[in-house]
Formats: structure tokens, sequence, C-alpha cells
């Protein structure tokens, strides 16, 4: 069995199935991930993905605390089969609303949004920090491809998982069994938070651990656009 310690502010390269099963109980505060869609784009990216999903999806549930959040991110058209194997009581779906993406065209409609997914482990002490005045639960992102990040295909937007990562309090693990380009983990050192990385591919790790060299700067990335429900309601004139 791993120590904690051990484990913390590292990218480590490791099938997450097996990692899991070495890590202590109830370890981890928050969870954050991408995995894999089902769309071919890399290797463990195949149209079986979601057998290989359900043990990894499983196993979180002995490492996360009671009452600890977890976010997935989905394609849109796998929600309901994602969320069946996900062993943790479903709270809501947030939205990644993406205009100036067009891909994966189906029966007319182009792919422009992806879900995020939220869960929580039970009832517990750990809680999500509040945050006001609230938000909608749709992120808008305009700047598909341009994360500046080589090398993988699917980086996720770090404004979005900065907000994310922003939910969990200062003291908190945050675990990404799914790492990929490290997204997750650069999010948690910008906001210093502990977090412990997993990815598979040495490629995506390498990239990661190179993103985690940089030195942390003021965050310059254009937020992700979130309505203030105070304005929904705003009166005109």
């Amino acid at each position: 069995m791993y120590e904690l310690v051990d484990l913390l502010n590292r990218v480590h390269c490791a099938d997450c199935l097996d990692f899991m099963g070495q890590m202590p109980d109830e370890c981890v505060d928050l969870v954050i991930t991408d995995p894999p869609y089902g769309f071919e784009r890399f290797d463990t990216d195949g149209k079986d993905f979601m057998d290989s999903l359900i043990p990894r999806m499983l196993s979180m549930k002995r490492i996360v605390k009671r009452g600890g959040y977890v976010f997935v991110f989905s394609g849109t058209g796998k929600v309901i089969e994602l969320a069946n194997i996900i062993p943790f009581e479903f709270q809501r779906m947030l939205w990644v609303y993406k205009p100036n993406d067009c891909t994966f065209p189906y029966k007319g409609w182009l792919l422009k949004s992806e879900a995020i997914l939220m869960f929580r482990n039970g009832k517990g002490d750990n809680a999500l920090r509040e945050r006001k005045p609230y938000q909608h639960d749709c992120y808008i992102h305009k700047n598909v491809g341009q994360e500046h990040v080589e090398g993988h295909p699917t980086v996720k937007p770090l404004s979005i998982i900065r907000d994310l990562v922003l939910r969990a309090n200062d003291s908190d693990i945050i675990f990404d069994p799914f790492l990929g380009s490290g997204t997750t983990a650069v999010a948690a050192k910008q906001l210093g938070r502990n977090f412990i990385g997993v990815e598979i591919s040495p490629e995506y790790c390498k990239i990661a651990e190179e993103r985690l060299k940089q030195e942390v700067l003021p965050f310059t990335q254009p937020r992700p656009e979130v309505h203030q429900t105070p304005d929904l309601f705003e009166e005109k004139p």
C-alpha cells in the first residue's frame, strides 16, 4: 500500500486501476477527470472503452472520502451509460458549450457541447466551497484548440478545470485517474491545492510533467463565460 505523502503533487505513469488498488482508503476529497469517450483518438479510446471504464470507476469508491465530490467529463452520447457505471450519487449535470467547434456530425447535428457529470460519495463532512454570486451551469468555451498544449488531442480548457478546482477547500486532495496532458494537475498547482495524477501513457505523462515544470505565473487565459444568476432577472429600463 502506498503512503499518501509519497503520492502528492506528482504525475504517476500507471494504469489507474492498478494504482488505485494501492492507494489508502478514503484519501481523496475531490475527483476531476476526463476519461476516454470512445472517439478512437488514442490507444485507450477505442469502441470498447466503456468495458475498461467499469472496473476503474468502481475502484474510485474506496478511495474517495465520505461526502467527497466527483466531476467526470463525458461526451453527450454516452451520458446515461457512463452515469450508470459510476458508483456515487448523481447530483446534476453541468455543460460545456463550444460555439466554435464543429466536430463529429451526427444526424445533422454538430457536436458542440460536452457534459460534466457531478456526483457525491454520500453524506459527510466534505463539502464544496460556497460561491456567490451564483453562476449558471453551462460554461462557454470559445477557444477550442487554443490551449497551447502540443501532443494531446483532447486538452481540457484550463479555465474550466481551474473553476472546478476552486470549489475545493485549501487542504483538499484532488485526484485525476485519467490525467492526460495534466490540466487538472496544472490547475491544482496554480491554485495551491494538493493533487495526485495518474496517466497510463508515458508520452502524455511527459507532457504533463513539462507543463508542471513551468513557473506559476498569474493566470491569463480567458475565463469561461458563465452567467451570474442575478443578471438573468435584472430589470431592463
